[in-house]
């Protein structure tokens, strides 16, 4: 097909004029950018941006729409389909730092690094304590993956490069290469659970007060995929009453949390402002799927990630 036009819709905290510049620049062979939020071939999109029938009414020229993100709870796929339209995800742009970052949490969690520093900060030398904290090496843990997609998949071979032990549970059924099991059975019995799934109506609210109060004594929890798979106040008060061993948060139910800073202040809980995928590579590796994405839908070829 000939060049068509693509249009950008929401913009995140971290997206600069002088990225999306660049970008425009490096798609100008294979797109017309038009201004953002108009009818376009193409629309981008972030997280924040939902696509529905109400918003395709007004874009009668859409035929693919693109998230920029890995998660795509935004898009109504049945109003896209329904459009005549085509979707797809860009979960490489990200998947790299975002293990990076579960991984820096599950071994703040299991080296009670948190705890430490918290010792240091306090002007207390706590060398001589390390035999009554519960430190271990993920060498030989296992560590519980709720979701393997893209990112998932990905945390498990680094894992197992560690010598993990490496458990699943999608709620897609799909688990290659990992001991499958189930959600619940994953924070009965594992050192580490990390979240990893999309949002879904069978992921959401899945780590529920009810699932928390059944976790093994100690355990290490981490959720860097989507806010709404964990009750974070659920899991605040069994770290406070000493149930999990250490909270890892990276994404919350609500942004910004309300209550980053209380609950944040105890020495077992570590949270980031949903920056686990940010990288300063970030912008051209968006742009790099975009232009391997938008290529492909003018060849008329399957596109690198459709939904």
């Amino acid at each position: 097909m000939s060049r068509p036009t693509m249009s950008r819709w929401g913009r995140s905290a971290y997206d600069t004029d002088e990225a999306w510049r660049a970008e425009a620049d490096a798609l100008a062979p294979l797109a017309r950018v038009v201004a953002p939020g108009s009818d376009a071939d193409v629309i981008v999109v972030n997280s924040k941006t939902r696509v529905d029938a109400s918003l395709l009414e007004r874009l009668p020229s859409v035929q693919l729409v693109v998230t920029s993100t890995s998660g795509y709870e935004h898009l109504d796929l049945g109003a896209v389909r329904a459009a005549g339209a085509r979707a797809a995800r860009l979960p490489l742009a990200r998947r790299d730092a975002v293990v990076e970052a579960s991984l820096e949490l599950m071994l703040t969690g299991v080296r009670q690094t948190a705890r430490l520093a918290e010792d240091a900060r306090q002007d207390r030398w706590s060398r001589g304590r390390l035999p009554d904290l519960p430190i271990r090496t993920l060498r030989g843990a296992r560590v519980g993956l709720v979701g393997l997609g893209v990112i998932g998949r990905e945390m498990a071979r680094v894992l197992q490069a560690l010598g993990a032990q490496v458990f699943g549970a999608d709620p897609r059924g799909v688990c290659d290469g990992v001991v499958e099991t189930t959600v619940l059975e994953l924070i009965q019995t594992c050192d580490v659970v990390s979240l990893h799934a999309a949002s879904s109506d069978t992921s959401r609210g899945m780590l529920d007060a009810p699932a928390l109060a059944a976790a093994r004594p100690g355990l290490v929890l981490v959720n860097t995929a989507r806010g709404d798979l964990l009750d974070v106040d659920a899991a605040y008060a069994a770290v406070a009453s000493g149930r999990l061993g250490f909270l890892g948060v990276d994404v919350f139910p609500e942004e910004p949390w309300p209550r980053l800073a209380a609950q944040a202040r105890h020495p077992a809980v570590v949270f980031t402002p949903h920056s686990a995928g940010w990288h300063a590579g970030l912008p051209e590796a968006v742009t790099q799927g975009l232009a391997e994405t938008i290529a492909a839908f003018r060849r008329d070829a399957p596109l690198p990630h459709p939904l």
